[in-house]
């Protein structure tokens, strides 16, 4: 027996979820779901990075302050040194978390 177009395209087996049948929504609300759904994730990665950024600095700032006070009586590094070593690492553990802070929450830079 012949099956009609029509037959076959009126039989089409639906989701009984409609979040997961993408063509049972127009493309408004598809556009809308997928950017809740990035927002959703964007917030979620924020979240994650302004904690992530936090933790380093403080835990650099510590290291930083235990090399100081450990310097005289253990360790006993030069001032040429010093000054290259905790310079150097600071502006790369600040310049990290203004990078990746910048580009993450698109902070705008004021001229003026």
């Amino acid at each position: 027996m012949a099956r009609k177009l029509a037959d076959i395209i009126g039989s089409r087996p639906t989701s009984p979820d409609p979040e997961t049948d993408i063509d049972s929504d127009d493309l408004t609300v598809q556009r809308r779901l997928f950017e809740n759904q990035r927002y959703r994730e964007d917030t979620s990665h924020r979240k994650w990075l302004a904690v992530w950024t936090a933790v380093i600095v403080t835990l650099w700032l510590i290291a930083v302050l235990f090399i100081l006070l450990m310097n005289k009586s253990i360790i006993g590094l030069g001032d040429t040194v010093l000054v290259a070593l905790l310079g150097t690492t600071t502006l790369n553990v600040l310049g990290l978390s203004y990078i990746v802070l910048r580009g993450h929450f698109n902070i705008v830079e004021r001229t003026g």
